[in-house]
């Protein structure tokens, strides 16, 4: 009978713990193949602003445009589940760490997250008045200028108060430009096609920040789906080709695998790798502060192209 090769990754094998003793016998698995689905659009080439290009399974990032020196207005959307928060808590983080002053706003009545893991981020009154809050990030907004400091704002997904302000104010981004401003908008999606829903509006109302920036969440696709497949039919949405068209820049989020042991904790991400215990009687384990670890350095990876975009 041939002898089977053993076909597992050089990477997922693991050395014989125990000099001196025979390797077990490899066991084998049969392959599993799964085809193409029936989404057979035309593949979308990813082309920055400054005409690169990449392909979604592609690790390269895309450079945007160079905003060094500017203080930025970072607004920062998505329907609920996308993984919106945790993505704002990273660069909240990112930004304080560094000494960076921040002025921090959560506008999201459906999720307070954000403003449970950061200290001193502001949130407008509860209310069911949509004036109020409209008039709370008018003033917001006005301070900021004012200050000259970065602001950074968590939008709920179904908030309409940039919305409503880009109707009454459509020179918004020209005003804070010409402050010496940049107006940059994040927008995390998964592989839904509804998730386009806040871009797509945005997009209908005449919204045009300086930056704009396409957050592919990993953490939203099924498992086993690479980039190319989780994400085939947003990487071909209108929507999407028409933000980078006009410059927008796609990155991908990794998936955070230790995120449910950092949220039990109520930790900040560089507090679990540093072994902090939070909420908890113990830190997290060994395994999960090192996947911790290799998140925020893949995160860093991946932002590095608009690294200038950040506060």
């Amino acid at each position: 009978m041939a002898e089977q090769k053993d076909n597992t990754p050089e990477l997922l094998r693991f050395p014989n713990p125990t000099s001196g003793r025979p390797p077990s016998p490899a066991i084998t698995t049969p392959m599993f193949n799964f085809g193409q689905d029936e989404d057979t659009g035309p593949e979308m080439e990813l082309i920055s602003p400054s005409g690169q290009t990449m392909s979604s399974s592609s690790p390269a990032p895309l450079t945007g445009m160079d905003l060094s020196g500017r203080h930025k207005i970072i607004f920062w959307v998505g329907r609920g589940k996308t993984g919106k928060t945790t993505g704002i808590r990273w660069l909240a983080e990112k930004t304080l760490m560094n000494g960076t002053p921040l002025l921090m706003a959560d506008l999201d009545t459906t999720n307070d997250t954000f403003s449970r893991y950061i200290d001193k981020v502001a949130r407008p009154p509860e209310t069911a008045d949509p004036s109020l809050s409209l008039k709370w990030l008018d003033r917001l907004l006005q301070h900021s200028l004012g200050q000259k400091i970065s602001a950074l704002v968590d939008l709920g997904g179904g908030d309409t108060t940039l919305r409503r302000l880009a109707v009454e104010l459509p020179d918004l981004v020209a005003l804070f430009e010409a402050q010496g401003f940049a107006v940059v908008l994040f927008h995390t999606v998964g592989p839904q096609e509804e998730d386009l829903s806040p871009l797509a509006t945005l997009q209908r109302l005449g919204f045009k920040p300086t930056a704009s920036c396409i957050i592919l969440n990993e953490a939203m696709m099924d498992v086993g789906e690479t980039r190319d497949t989780g994400f085939a039919r947003i990487l071909r949405h209108s929507v999407v080709r028409h933000a980078i068209g006009g410059g927008a820049v796609p990155v991908f989020m990794p998936k955070l695998f230790a995120a449910q042991q950092v949220e039990i904790r109520r930790l900040k991400f560089h507090d679990a790798v540093a072994g902090k215990t939070g909420r908890a009687d113990t830190p997290l384990g060994p395994f999960d502060r090192a996947r911790v670890r290799l998140w925020l350095e893949a995160m860093d990876s991946n932002f590095a192209g608009i690294s200038s975009w950040l506060p």
